[in-house]
């Protein structure tokens, strides 16, 4: 079990970051034992040991030798150098329940998957009865200049992925927060990155026969794949590493893949009458074949030995994003001639009377609950969820239609922007090409 808590740097960075990785509280005592003097015996002098010999301090994206002096650094190269300096991330362990080594590997792999574009030092302390890890992000990304954003989605991603490499090396997590699991939850659900993984997934699992086999093919359509302690991992290069299990639900547990693959196998496929059989064939080919080579003609359609007619295609990622991009314009278009939206101020009136009518179920929504936490009998309860259950999918259709008014309205602008720059556009385009 792993608790996590984070908080903000407004002054001497330094100062926190000397403080993590303090000797006394970060030595490695096996140190200096006989497996690590074999090691170094066997391995080249001049290999660059890591400071987790020595001490359980690693750097991420900064030196080891000084992290402030990059962190620093960074800062200036954006002209950030003032507000929040850094971000301090704890994570403390179980009593008993993991030794410095597997607390360092765990906090070294849950601040490359968090932080990844930031520089981060990360230390692990044993002073305490709890193993427990400490980080220093620097608030600023080096590889982007954008400030670290510690929102309430980044808070459930941090809890996420603590408790998902918990999981993996087998620990016992936090009993579940519903107000974190609904964050990390949408998170998912508005995120096209788990969207596109996730149906690639269900396509690859519908037509895989092992466990193995749906691995194999998630590799084909460009993702890297592992498990451990019964957890599948699953990600693209430069993106997040989703846990299905955690992401997606309990659907998609080792076990439970396992059981739809076994499910799909079992499927009693409705044999095709002769005569169709022989029509599907017949009709490529002139010739009618009787007796045995018909018979062996039979055989072969049935073991799939003929080609499909249409070979699946797999198509890049880059392509399933932009083929998502114009099923979403098709919507909005369907979507804008269906309800005679024609000018910027038709669109607006109605996305006024739209927000009005989502502010109203809302609003409807959080009485029906007060209601059904104070009643008492079984029978209203069931009455009053009944109603919330009812009004749920309004809601949602109204939440879609005002994202689809407000991107409409975001792309129109963008539109007509570029329309009124373009004879400016044109004329420089001749003014240069005078020269």
């Amino acid at each position: 079990m792993a608790t996590t808590s984070i908080w903000s740097i407004k002054n001497n960075l330094k100062q926190s970051i000397n403080y993590i990785i303090n000797p006394e509280k970060t030595l490695n005592e096996d140190y200096g034992k006989d497996t690590y003097n074999c090691l170094e015996l066997s391995l080249n002098k001049d290999c660059n040991f890591k400071n987790e010999k020595t001490h359980y301090v690693s750097c991420l994206n900064c030196s080891e030798t000084d992290p402030y002096k990059d962190m620093k650094f960074t800062k200036e190269r954006y002209f950030k150098t003032d507000g929040i300096l850094a971000f301090h991330a704890y994570q403390s362990f179980k009593e008993g329940e993991v030794t410095a080594d597997v607390a360092h590997e765990i906090g070294v792999k849950f601040a490359e998957e968090m932080f990844k574009d930031y520089e981060v030092v990360v230390a692990t302390h044993q002073n305490t009865n709890h193993i427990h890890n400490h980080f220093i992000i620097n608030s600023v990304s080096f590889k982007t200049g954008k400030k670290y954003n510690n929102n309430r989605t980044n808070l459930a991603k941090l809890r996420q992925i603590s408790d998902s490499l918990c999981e993996e090396y087998g620990l016992s997590v936090l009993d579940e927060d519903i107000s974190y699991k609904n964050t990390y939850k949408h998170k998912v659900i508005d995120n096209d990155y788990y969207k596109v993984l996730k149906d690639d997934l269900d396509s690859v699992i519908s037509y895989s026969v092992t466990l193995k086999q749906v691995m194999d093919r998630m590799k084909l359509l460009g993702y890297k794949t592992y498990s451990r302690n019964d957890i599948i991992t699953i990600y693209r290069d430069n993106c997040d590493k989703v846990r299905i299990e955690k992401a997606f639900g309990n659907d998609y547990s080792k076990d439970s893949i396992n059981d739809r693959l076994y499910h799909s196998r079992q499927i009693a496929f409705k044999p095709m009458p002769h005569k169709s059989i022989f029509q599907e064939y017949l009709s490529k080919t002139n010739n009618h074949h009787k007796g045995i080579y018909g018979l062996y003609l039979y055989y072969c359609y049935l073991l799939g030995v003929f080609p499909k007619k249409y070979p699946k295609q797999y198509l890049s990622y880059s392509i399933r994003q932009e083929i998502k991009k114009l099923d979403l314009f098709s919507k909005q278009t369907e979507f804008m001639v269906n309800n005679k939206i024609e000018t910027i101020e038709d669109l607006d009136n109605f996305a006024k009377s739209n927000y009005e009518e989502y502010q109203n179920l809302m609003g409807k929504r959080e009485n029906l609950w007060k209601q059904y936490h104070r009643s008492k009998t079984e029978e209203k309860q069931t009455e009053i969820l009944a109603e919330i259950n009812d009004i749920q999918p309004k809601i949602k259709e109204l939440r879609k239609i005002e994202n689809y008014c407000k991107e409409i309205r975001k792309r129109s602008e963008s539109i007509q922007y570029n329309l009124n720059n373009f004879d400016k556009d044109l004329q420089k385009e001749k003014d240069n090409s005078r020269f």
